[in-house]
């Protein structure tokens, strides 16, 4: 997953660069994100510092300081599609030096090209560029973060080298739980079950920098954060609701309650943003919210007895998978209908937990937190590919895959651990030491510096 950057480039004194034109296209013939940045530099002489607006972030480099003049992502469709482009413009007449930095993930991610064109105050073309790939790769930056239950703290591991790089240290009796990242990969939230608190966590300098207090009684359970939109979900046990706050101003939107006694659990979010699907645990049922609205559908109802306990969407939107930690059961449920269409059993006592679906849709992986394996089923045929095996006793319960498909992460409960999978050879490729009950992994979109 390469880096497209410009490099500085320097503007002219004679027919000065006024606004920069970014044409981003996607070749592939799968999806792909791309992170748009316009940045700046600041010489220890310049006092362009002082004029400019943006968004304030900077860091040191050999002209003095590197400056974010503006981050944009952007979904980008397979190629022929209408959306497999993307195109803006940025005034950089008040800028000396300034450059674009393109990051991309994604199973297309190869395959995206950008192209910067130059133009003067009469809107005439200067110069056009092809953004070159840089050395640096999304590779090196994507991070997983793991939730440490009982050592109320959070590991960082880099993805890359599977080394862990960081200890984020929470209060006493936090309790974290789950975890998810903003699009941008610049926080990440995490639900604190110890001190019934939402906390978030700024990925570049490792410090908790907001925090949500939830309605009296409410433990937060589960926390998903919409992909196109500044907006993040959480769930709450005891008192039954899906709690949805701004993740720009850090306010509470709304309070959806929920059945009572339902315990509402894992969330997904269908891919054009406007379905979010909630599993209710004690209900044998899923809730179904209209994101536009912010108002409840009818329940997506499951065979009787059922505890549904995590919830996937296939990348095309036209699939959810759940699984049923009562029955041990895959259902699959035909969204356009909400009708079940396949039940894939598992094995007695499974207990499956958390299921995710690779970025390409043919495989999903779950967490059999009672047969000690993750459970690989092939999405074509609905059926089990292979269950790949972990050490006994270690209650498996979260699990994440990185943007491009290629590695699974599994937090072990019981030995305080991360297993690492390959997908291309569905085997374990590295242990990763964490902290004590590690029950929620995450893994980084995407990183704008």
């Amino acid at each position: 997953m390469p880096i497209l950057d410009t490099g500085l480039l320097v503007n002219r004194e004679a027919r000065r660069t006024v606004s920069l034109t970014i044409h981003v296209m996607n070749r592939g013939r799968q999806q792909a994100t791309a992170g748009i940045q316009i940045y700046s530099a600041v010489t220890p002489r310049s006092k362009q510092g002082d004029s400019m607006e943006g968004e304030g972030q900077s860091q040191q480099s050999g002209y003095g300081q590197i400056r974010m003049e503006r981050s944009t992502i952007v979904q980008l469709q397979p190629e022929q599609k209408a959306s497999c482009t993307f195109m803006m413009e940025h005034d950089v007449s008040q800028l000396q030096l300034y450059g674009v930095r393109i990051t991309t993930t994604g199973l297309a991610a190869g395959e995206v090209t950008a192209a910067v064109a130059e133009r003067d105050e009469e809107g005439a073309l200067i110069v056009q560029q092809q953004v070159p790939v840089s050395g640096g790769y999304m590779d090196e930056m994507m991070h997983a973060y793991v939730a440490n239950h009982t050592q109320h703290s959070i590991t960082v591991i880099q993805t890359a080298t599977h080394t862990r790089i960081a200890t984020i240290a929470l209060p006493a009796g936090s309790s974290p739980r789950s975890l998810d990242f903003t699009p941008d990969g610049r926080e990440v939230y995490v639900t604190c079950q110890g001190d019934k608190t939402v906390r978030v966590v700024d990925t570049l300098t490792h410090e908790v920098t907001g925090e949500y207090m939830l309605p009296q009684g409410a433990v937060p359970i589960a926390v998903l954060i919409a992909k196109d939109a500044s907006i993040a979900y959480i769930t709450t046990l005891v008192e039954d609701y899906l709690v949805i706050v701004d993740t720009v101003t850090r306010s509470l939107v709304k309070l959806v309650p929920l059945p009572k006694g339902s315990d509402p659990v894992q969330m997904a979010i269908a891919p054009d943003g406007k379905r979010l699907y909630c599993c209710l645990i004690n209900k044998a049922g899923i809730a179904v919210l209209d994101t536009v609205k912010q108002s409840l559908l009818p329940m997506i109802k499951l065979p009787h007895g059922a505890k549904p306990s995590s919830v996937a969407i296939t990348p095309d939107g036209l699939l959810a998978y759940v699984t049923d930690v009562h029955h041990d059961r895959v259902y699959v449920i035909r969204l356009s209908s909400n009708t079940m269409l396949a039940q894939i059993k598992l094995d007695a006592g499974a207990d499956p937990q958390k299921l995710v679906i690779t970025p390409d849709g043919a495989l999903a992986y779950v967490a059999a937190r009672g047969g000690d394996e993750v459970t690989v089923i092939n999405l074509a045929r609905n059926e089990i590919l292979t269950n790949i095996e972990l050490p006994g006793g270690s209650n498996a319960s979260d699990v994440a895959i990185t943007p491009d498909g290629a590695k699974v992460y599994v937090s072990i409960l019981t030995f305080g651990y991360v297993a690492a999978i390959e997908v291309a050879s569905q085997l374990p490729i590295a242990i990763l030491p964490t902290g004590s009950f590690p029950s929620g992994v995450a893994i980084s979109p995407i990183l704008l510096h």
